[in-house]
């Protein structure tokens, strides 16, 4: 069997650092960002590339299976117009790439900030409305929905992963709740990857976790077994709930972008 090619977005940021190695024995890899990769690996191809300019998000995507789009712009206080380049039109130049040459698989990375207006207190739901902190959220929500788009429209196979806090430790009493080891995100992406019975499918980046925000049904429903326990992952300095300060959040699900203004430019 020929091995598929798979695109990663964001390659020299922390997650898809960490995914390549295990990635790397079952796909050659394109690792697209905006700086140069000192690591290549034998099956990897690097592209230097800014997600605005289309043209150079094409040369990247031919010959490509699969994408997972993990990059993206973002901070506590990012306004809209810094979102704008990479996380709107970067989404739709990949996408537009998926239409062009017939690729067949797209992972993108959501996040839990789409949802994260709502309330922390008895908050357990895979199905809560819209309820972005901020512009980078809003743009996670406008990805969602380009990402339906196309697979609705072209047949595109598309995993919406709407991670949680990744790393390797659960910080404090907020990110416990929605903590997801890099295996377990890993099983995710292989799940967007590769499960035959994929269409568009949204899904939580979360493992198992204490009074979980999501139970993330359908994640199980696609064979999604959790490895990692957060109870087992805590900090050494965990910060308990109670003594969480106001400007981490600790009364949203979103956290610590729930106190900073919103900015246009």
């Amino acid at each position: 069997m020929t091995m598929k090619t798979v695109l990663i977005t964001g390659a020299a940021g922390g997650i898809a650092a960490a995914i390549r190695p295990l990635l790397r024995d079952r796909y050659r890899l394109h690792l697209l960002d905006r700086v140069a990769l000192d690591d290549l690996q034998p099956g990897e191809t690097g592209f230097i590339a800014d997600l605005s300019d289309q043209a150079a998000v094409l040369k990247a995507c031919e010959g490509v299976d699969a994408i997972i789009h993990l990059a993206c712009a973002h901070s506590l206080d990012i306004s809209f117009e810094a979102t704008l380049d990479a996380n709107y039109r970067g989404t739709l130049h990949l996408l537009d790439a998926c239409q062009r040459f017939g690729i067949e698989r797209f992972v993108f990375a959501s996040s839990h900030h789409v949802v994260g207006h709502h309330a922390a207190e008895g908050f357990r739901n895979d199905r809560a409305e819209i309820a972005p902190d901020g512009f980078y959220a809003l743009s996670k929500v406008f990805g969602e929905g380009a990402v339906s788009l196309y697979a609705h429209r072209t047949g595109l196979r598309a995993l919406i992963i709407r991670i949680g806090s990744a790393g390797p430790h659960a910080v404090d009493g907020r990110r416990v709740r929605l903590w997801v080891s890099i295996r377990d995100l890993l099983q995710l992406i292989q799940i967007g990857l590769d499960h035959p019975a994929l269409r568009c499918d949204t899904v939580y980046g979360v493992s198992d976790c204490p009074e979980a925000f999501f139970p993330n049904r359908r994640a199980l429903e696609l064979g999604y077994t959790p490895q990692d326990r957060a109870d087992e992952h805590r900090a050494d300095n965990f910060v308990a709930l109670a003594d969480m300060p106001d400007s981490e959040g600790p009364g949203y699900v979103g956290g610590p972008y729930m106190p900073h203004p919103l900015k246009l430019a």
